[in-house]
Parts: C-alpha cells; sequence; structure tokens
C-alpha cells in the first residue's frame, strides 16, 4: 500500500480507532515483548499497542502507513513524552519499510489481513524476514471468516470527547478473493447527527493453509497456532489464527 492509499480505512476514521478497538490482546504481545526486550511492531496503528509495551520498558521501532493513524500515535506520544526514547514512529508498509537494523521479535495485530494476495503477503513477510534475527519471532493475527458479504449494520457505540458516537459496518465480497469493508461513524450531540465520516477498506480473504504455504516460502516455521489471545490451541474452522513463528537460519 502506498502511504496515501485508501484502501487503508483509517484516515477520516482514524480518532475513533482506538474507541471501538477493543481486541484484549495487549497482555498477550506484551508477553512476547518482554522476553525479547526489543520489538518491531509492524501496522502499530494508533499506538493501542505499543504503548503499553513502552511503559513496561520494551523498545518498539513502529511502522504504519495511515498518516491519520500516526497522527493520533504522535498526540498520544505527547501526552507522554518520558516514552519517546522507547518508541520510534516510522512511515511505511509491511513490503516497503527499512530500518537497517534486525529485532529478536515482530509483532503484528489486524496487519496480514490487509495483505491482499499472495504477492503482497509474501513480500511483505520476507521484508519483515530481512528486519529479523535469525531465530527471531514473529507473532500475528489474521482472521479467516471474512468470507460473506454483509450489509450495514450497528457495530457499537463509544463516547468521544463527549459525543455519541455510533458505529456501523458493513461488506462486500469482490473478484479475486478480497473483501471491502464499509465503516460509518456517525457523531451525536444529544439525538442530533452532528457529522458522518465514512470510509471503505480492503482486506484480503485467506485460509490457513494458504498463511502456511506463504510462511513456509518466505522463511518462517511456525512454531504455535492459537484461537484466542487466552492461548486456546487452534481448531479448524476457528475464524481467528493467531501465529507464532520463527526466522529460520538462511530464510
Amino acid at each position: 500500500m502506498a502511504d496515501s492509499d485508501h484502501r487503508s480505512g483509517y484516515e477520516l476514521s482514524a480518532p475513533f480507532y482506538d474507541f471501538f478497538d477493543r481486541k484484549q490482546n495487549i497482555e498477550f504481545f506484551l508477553r512476547h515483548a518482554l522476553v525479547a526486550c526489543r520489538v518491531l511492531d509492524v501496522g502499530a496503528g494508533t499506538g493501542r499497542i505499543a504503548i503499553p509495551l513502552a511503559r513496561q520498558g520494551v523498545t518498539v521501532q513502529c511502522v504504519e502507513p495511515s498518516p491519520g493513524m500516526r497522527r493520533v500515535f504522535r498526540r498520544k506520544l505527547g501526552e507522554e513524552p518520558e516514552l519517546r526514547e522507547r518508541i520510534r514512529l516510522t512511515a511505511g508498509t509491511a513490503r516497503t519499510f527499512r530500518c537497517g537494523r534486525s529485532f529478536p521479535a515482530c509483532i503484528m495485530s489486524g496487519t496480514f489481513d490487509h495483505f491482499l494476495d499472495h504477492e503482497e503477503r509474501g513480500a511483505s513477510l520476507r521484508n519483515i524476514a530481512r528486519h529479523l534475527d535469525v531465530g527471531g519471532v514473529l507473532v500475528f493475527d489474521v482472521f479467516l471468516g471474512l468470507m460473506e458479504s454483509s450489509p450495514l449494520k450497528p457495530a457499537g457505540e463509544a463516547i468521544v470527547e463527549g459525543r455519541r458516537v455510533r458505529r456501523l459496518v458493513g461488506g462486500r465480497l469482490l473478484p479475486g478473493r478480497q473483501k471491502e469493508t464499509h465503516l460509518v461513524f456517525e457523531v451525536y450531540e444529544g439525538d442530533r447527527l452532528v457529522d458522518r465520516v465514512e470510509e471503505i477498506s480492503l482486506v484480503g480473504l485467506v485460509d490457513r493453509q494458504e498463511v502456511h504455504t506463504v510462511l513456509s516460502g518466505t522463511g518462517f516455521e511456525v512454531l504455535a497456532e492459537w484461537s484466542a489471545y487466552d492461548r486456546t490451541p487452534y481448531r479448524g474452522g476457528d475464524p481467528l489464527l493467531i501465529l507464532e513463528v520463527v526466522r529460520r537460519a538462511g530464510g
């Protein structure tokens, strides 16, 4: 994805992101980060995970393609300036970023889904592998249960700066095993609608075997698979796949 690519789907909705992304996965990624002490966070978004890691003493190199998400991230860092020495935030996509160093671990949350096809997955994983030490660990999640079109429907509410924000989500399957996700945020003062933010993003549809194939082809070996952030073992048919993989020597 280009740095300003509309497919990221977060340019206008970035200010609402933290209020609706409620995945209980910070402790999960923290467990890996504390072992490594220094991690790469690809698709870091607003710093929802990176900032809590830095609070625990982890040094985090963050990569994020969306200017809107980076603006929110930097605003949050401005409120905790003591974390700046442990967080570095740079622009870039998974397939194009360059850090000039390698890391003992990399994390990705909600990022793999935005790799739209086998070529993009392979290029992204090869670039990540170049930024991992031999024996370095990559931990990431991927949603496998996105195979249906769905109409726009309510998907939660939150209070943002004193205003009620209502989220609606829909989706449409596209050719080439992709899905168009439709996001709408309606902002209310009392019962009066005062703003409406609407964005479209694309995700790639993939199954577990395809994930394993591209990992093997890019120099990774699977160590563990879970279906939830509490480390419940993965079973066929579970919609969420979480993987811990290691960069092989010569990979």
